[in-house]
């Protein structure tokens, strides 16, 4: 004959707390937040969750580094909005928004500025398209590629010890 463990109601519960502590605990530990200032085609703005988007200052890019990026889209496209994104977001948000602006290729490569407060992140012509450039706070570049990165390798050059 089998023995179960009978759950009652109350058993549930105190499973289902813990279960969620040891969640919590979890993500929160691996996402670790950067405050960060991101110059980007508004579309990249869409792999930002919603909820987010409240907590951050997202403004129109009038610059003329603007204007020279938005110069580089094909015809074919609308034309794009620049914008400047500013906040606290956590490490795979930025990585995603990264892979996106890395996939708009017209735009040149991301550089990742770890010197400025915040951090600075940007599409830049001057880098090969599918490439990342992270500057550290010595002033050495590290250069990766689009296939080469990853959250675990952003969290290394974003996190400061």
């Amino acid at each position: 004959m089998t023995e179960g463990i009978t759950v009652n109601r109350r058993t549930f519960l105190f499973s289902s707390v813990l279960a969620a502590i040891f969640v919590s605990r979890a993500s929160a530990q691996g996402d670790d937040e950067v405050v960060v200032r991101f110059r980007v085609d508004d579309s990249v703005q869409d792999t930002i969750p919603t909820i987010l988007q409240s907590q951050l200052s997202i403004t129109p890019d009038t610059s003329v580094e603007a204007k020279e990026l938005a110069s580089r889209v094909p015809p074919s496209r609308a034309v794009p909005v620049t914008v400047v994104i500013v906040g606290a977001l956590t490490i795979p948000v930025i990585f995603q928004m990264i892979k996106e602006a890395l996939r708009q290729a017209y735009y040149g490569g991301v550089i990742i500025d770890t010197r400025s407060q915040p951090l600075s992140i940007t599409s830049d012509p001057k880098i090969p398209g599918n490439t990342v450039a992270v500057i550290g706070n010595d002033g050495k570049v590290t250069q990766l590629m689009n296939d080469q990165l990853s959250p675990n390798i952003l969290r290394q050059f974003l996190i400061k010890k």
